[in-house]
C-alpha cells in the first residue's frame, strides 16, 4: 500500500504561524481597548518550534516496503467524544480525561489542544508528544 502525501507542508505551516501571530495581535489589542494591565506577550521557548521538513518532499512512501503495519491519523476539530464508551475514559463534561494526552487505562490523545502546552493541537507539537506517549507505552510493556 503506498502513502501519498501533498507537497504543500511548508505553506500550511505558514499558514498556521500566520493565524497564530493575527490571533496574538487581536488579543494583544482587546487588552489595550480594555485597559487590561497585563504584562507583555513574550515568547516561551519551549513553544517554538521549526519546522523540520524534508527537502525534497517525500511525496509517496511504501508501507509495507518500509515495515510500517499501523497509521494513526488524528485531526480534526470537533471536540465530540459520546463515541468513547470506555470507563473513566471522559469527564463529566463529555471531554478526555488526562494529563498530558495519556488518559486512564492506557488510552492517548495525541492532538488535543492545549493537551501539553499551547502548541498541542498543532502538527509541529506531533512529534514531541508522540515520543513522550510512547515512552509511556513502552514502559507499560517493561521495554523502557
Amino acid at each position: 500500500m503506498m502513502l501519498t502525501f501533498g507537497d504543500d507542508a511548508a505553506e500550511n505551516v505558514r499558514f498556521a504561524d500566520e493565524a497564530a501571530t493575527a490571533l496574538r495581535a487581536r488579543i494583544d489589542d482587546h487588552i489595550a481597548r480594555a485597559g487590561i494591565a497585563a504584562p507583555p506577550a513574550t515568547d516561551d521557548p519551549a513553544e517554538v518550534v521549526a519546522a523540520h521538513l524534508p527537502s525534497p518532499p517525500i511525496r509517496s512512501l511504501d508501507l509495507a516496503g518500509h515495515g510500517i503495519s499501523t497509521v494513526i491519523w488524528c485531526t480534526g476539530f470537533d471536540g465530540d467524544f459520546s463515541w468513547l464508551k470506555v470507563p473513566g475514559a471522559l469527564t463529566a463534561n463529555r471531554q478526555p480525561n488526562h494529563v498530558n494526552g495519556m488518559g486512564a487505562g492506557g488510552l492517548y490523545y495525541p492532538g488535543l489542544d492545549l493537551a501539553v502546552t499551547r502548541k498541542s493541537g498543532t502538527i509541529l507539537a506531533a512529534a514531541e508528544e508522540a515520543r513522550t506517549m510512547v515512552a509511556d507505552i513502552l514502559g507499560r510493556l517493561g521495554r523502557a
